[in-house]
């Protein structure tokens, strides 16, 4: 089913905001993009699920998706860039959609010679609670992901 134009901006925007809240640390107002029962998964190329050391990038909340996020990205420069949606109302309260996006991921300990660089596509479910959308459902399949560590790089050339 067609997505009204309303419906579409308001998502729309709230997924620029999804990434702007993100990258300029701004965790405390994460409630206004996603359902506190949002659930929220990063999955790898080869379709396995991503971890960061022990930690399983699976969030049954978006309270524990911020907590983790937000002392991950303590020390990072992020950037995350989506491209335009591909929207589809599913039922007069829920919209799926589907966004490319690329991140970066620079590592501010490491004087920026640590970077993560990747893209992929998000598959979302929004819903419509008191008059707003929200994410509930957010699954990233990433379709690469490239790690530099620049300081191998300069020692063998001893630039």
């Amino acid at each position: 089913m067609q997505v009204p134009f309303q419906v579409a901006e308001t998502i729309t925007r709230k997924k620029a905001q999804y990434g702007r809240y993100i990258d300029t640390k701004q965790w405390d107002k994460f409630d206004q993009v996603a359902l506190p029962d949002a659930e929220l998964a990063f999955f790898d190329s080869d379709g396995s699920i991503l971890t960061v050391g022990q930690s399983a990038l699976a969030f049954s909340s978006s309270e524990a998706f911020t907590k983790f996020f937000s002392n991950f990205f303590a020390n990072a420069q992020t950037l995350h860039m989506f491209g335009p949606g591909e929207l589809e109302q599913t039922a007069p309260d829920e919209v799926k959609a589907i966004w490319g996006m690329e991140d970066e991921i620079i590592m501010k300990s490491t004087a920026g010679l640590v970077a993560v660089r990747g893209g992929g596509y998000y598959h979302e479910t929004w819903k419509m609670k008191d008059g707003d959308w929200f994410l509930k459902f957010l699954r990233l399949e990433r379709t690469y992901t490239k790690t530099s560590f620049m300081n191998r790089s300069l020692r063998k050339s001893k630039i």
